[in-house]
């Protein structure tokens, strides 16, 4: 059974830069702290699904941010 964890306001602890690796802190329903470890190519497939889910929203759940290129 898979286990729900809550995300909390929390920044990625940067563990390295090259290669790009670090932390997210998470929380379980007993309060128990769960690592989310990332890389550079997990973190970029996390805000993809994110987006995707942001995208999702309608009304007042509109996501209200933008992405542009420079």
């Amino acid at each position: 059974m898979p286990k729900l964890v809550e995300y909390q306001d929390g920044e990625v602890d940067v563990k390295s830069r090259n290669p790009l690796r670090g932390t997210l802190a998470l929380v379980d329903d007993e309060d128990n702290d769960v690592d989310l470890e990332l890389d550079k190519d997990s973190a970029e497939e996390l805000v993809s699904v994110l987006m995707q889910f942001l995208m999702q929203g309608e009304g007042g759940d509109m996501p209200k941010i933008s992405i542009g290129r420079r």
